[in-house]
């Protein structure tokens, strides 16, 4: 596979993931300040997710910044902009229904279409328009490299928004948050009710969202697909040691993470999620400098 459709196909599962996890999170938010009528969510929000944003800034600014914002690097507007920009570069790769499904996205992004709507509302339009494009990645594609260069975007970067979901909800506010808050901004509320329901605490919420090996909003299961499609990119493993540095990396994490002890998840739970963050972005430049090393120049929003 050519190195310029690899990286393509890695970053158009970055950046999906990045738009649905924040209209997400974003929704969340929204409902939280119309409850509470506190901006202390927001401001945190803002800054986990690498925005520039004042003590004093309201839902509106944050609204701005995660979400319609088209010259913030962290709005939803950019990361389906620059999904579709990823899209161009592997045309000959996906299906012409995904193709289609990316770019009526982008149309209605684009176009302003979620300024004119209530901000629940345009939240949940980018989630069905998400769900229409990984539901149409999943049916069309086959599992071959470009699957398995796909999925390690999405991996890396829900691990990366994972990590900065618990931050701005558990780590940065200095009022105690609810399990609910964290749960459903990280979309594992119904998973946590359904598996761990009778455990009403804070502690049971985030081990489950570090170390739930069934529920894919964890960052352990984000850890363990990463690895496997790692592992089908390169059948053939040493006997001893890795290659690349990337599973080197992830597979520490995931170690880290597995062997902790329950009791541990809030202890140091700042320095894990940085841990993760820093992992994230040093896997991506581990793949970087092995797979795609040969793809024309480009300039990516990272963050």
């Amino acid at each position: 596979m050519l190195s310029r459709i690899g990286e393509s196909l890695f970053w158009i599962g970055r950046y999906i993931e990045r738009a649905d996890d924040q209209a997400r999170v974003l929704s969340v938010y929204l409902e939280h300040n119309t409850e509470t009528d506190s901006d202390t969510f927001g401001v945190d929000l803002c800054r986990s997710m690498g925005a520039s944003v004042s003590t004093d800034a309201g839902p509106e600014e944050a609204w701005a910044l995660l979400g319609t914002e088209a010259d913030s690097n962290q709005s939803m507007v950019t990361a389906l902009g620059n999904c579709r920009d990823s899209a161009r570069r592997a045309r000959e790769i996906l299906s012409m229904s995904t193709w289609e499904a990316i770019n009526r996205a982008y149309r209605m992004t684009s176009s302003g279409r979620l300024t004119l709507l209530r901000p629940s509302l345009a939240c949940r339009e980018v989630q069905d328009r998400c769900a229409m494009i990984i539901g149409t990645l999943h049916a069309t594609m086959p599992r071959d490299q470009a699957w398995h260069f796909l999925m390690l975007g999405r991996y890396i970067e829900r691990i990366d928004m994972m990590s900065r979901i618990i931050y701005s909800t558990v780590v940065a506010p200095t009022i105690p948050t609810h399990r609910h808050l964290v749960l459903q901004s990280c979309g594992a509320q119904q998973s946590f009710v359904r598996t761990r329901g009778r455990e009403d605490s804070l502690v049971a919420a985030v081990d489950f969202l570090l170390r739930d090996r069934l529920t894919p909003r964890s960052i352990y299961f984000c850890l363990t697909g990463a690895l496997d499609s790692l592992q089908a990119l390169d059948p053939e493993p040493l006997r001893s040691g890795f290659d690349g540095d990337t599973q080197r990396i992830l597979g520490s994490l995931r170690a880290k993470i597995e062997y902790m002890q329950t009791n541990e998840s809030l202890e140091n739970l700042g320095e894990l999620m940085q841990q993760v963050q820093e992992s994230g972005a040093q896997a991506t430049q581990a793949l970087t400098a092995r797979y795609f090393e040969g793809a024309l120049p480009a300039e990516w929003h990272e963050r």
